[in-house]
């Protein structure tokens, strides 16, 4: 009987150092199948936020096409069209302050 308690003892020794080695090898597994996910979310996150961001640039140039264009029809002077009107008028009064002299 002390035989067979004595080789059930062993056995459950090294049933426990295979379980101990296993959930090392499964901790370092885990561990590096995190790493990999955290590299891969961040390349994710910076592939998104490029393409958010071009997003908004394509957007912004979109509406302010559009707006442009409704504008354009409505007749509304755009503000470089008064600008240059601005600058017309002011070479205009130039020229006729020089002949008016």
């Amino acid at each position: 009987m002390y035989e067979q308690i004595k080789d059930l003892l062993l056995y459950m020794y090294q049933a426990t150092e295979k379980i101990e080695e296993k959930a090392v090898l499964l901790s370092e597994q885990r561990k590096e199948r995190m790493e990999e996910f955290k590299q891969n979310h961040e390349e994710l996150e910076e592939k998104a936020k490029a393409r958010l961001s071009t997003m908004k640039v394509e957007t912004r140039e979109k509406a302010q096409k559009q707006v442009n264009e409704i504008l354009k029809h409505a007749g509304v002077a755009r503000k470089e069209e008064i600008d240059e009107l601005k600058k017309m008028v002011t070479d205009l009064t130039k020229k006729v302050e020089k002949l008016s002299k």
